[in-house]
Order: structure tokens, then C-alpha cells, then sequence
């Protein structure tokens, strides 16, 4: 299974920085270390660092010109677009990971 996060921008690469870190983004980091140490491959993309990666999913580059930045974060499961303006939840996650290793 590979994960592909798209993220807004973030003052580093997870979002886990500063004296207060969002404590939405430190369960998404803490989610996408569980998913990695359970087989996944995951990556992380901000504009600012990897703009191409924004325009190689079709989906999410079209979702992007149709809604702007407004529609991220971004997550896709295997290529797949999964969730919108919006990370998963711990549960959904798991749900799509689990879905994926039985099909």
C-alpha cells in the first residue's frame, strides 16, 4: 500500500514544529508512523517543496485548479484519491488499508 499525503503548507515537513503544534497534524504524524511500521509506504508533499508531485495525480491537480488550496489537505491510497480538504481519521484509514490487502 502506498500513501500519498498532500498537504497545505506547513513550517516543516510533518507540521509537528513549534512551541504548539497542531494537535490535528500530530495524529495524522503519529497515524502515518503506525501505517509505515504495519507495511505502508508513505509520502508527504507541500507545494513549496514538491510541486510536481501536486501535478502527476490527476485528480489532485485537477482538484486543485477546480477549488485551489482550499481542497487540501489531499489523501490518496494508492494512487487513488480518498479524502478532500481533509485528513482520514485513524478508523478510515485503517478501513481503506485493511480493504486494500484483502482485494
Amino acid at each position: 500500500m502506498r500513501i500519498e499525503v498532500y498537504d497545505p503548507e506547513l513550517c516543516c515537513t510533518s507540521g509537528v514544529c513549534g512551541s504548539a503544534p497542531d494537535p490535528t497534524l500530530i495524529r495524522v504524524e503519529e497515524m502515518l508512523e503506525e501505517a509505515k511500521a504495519g507495511g505502508a509506504t508513505v509520502a508527504r508533499y507541500q507545494m513549496s517543496r514538491h510541486a510536481t508531485a501536486f501535478t502527476k495525480n490527476p485528480t489532485v491537480y485537477r482538484t486543485l485548479l477546480e477549488s485551489g488550496t482550499a481542497s487540501l489537505p489531499m489523501v490518496a491510497i494508492d494512487g487513488v484519491v480518498r479524502w478532500v480538504g481533509r485528513y482520514p481519521t485513524a478508523a478510515e484509514l485503517q478501513k481503506r488499508l485493511g480493504a486494500g490487502q484483502e482485494a
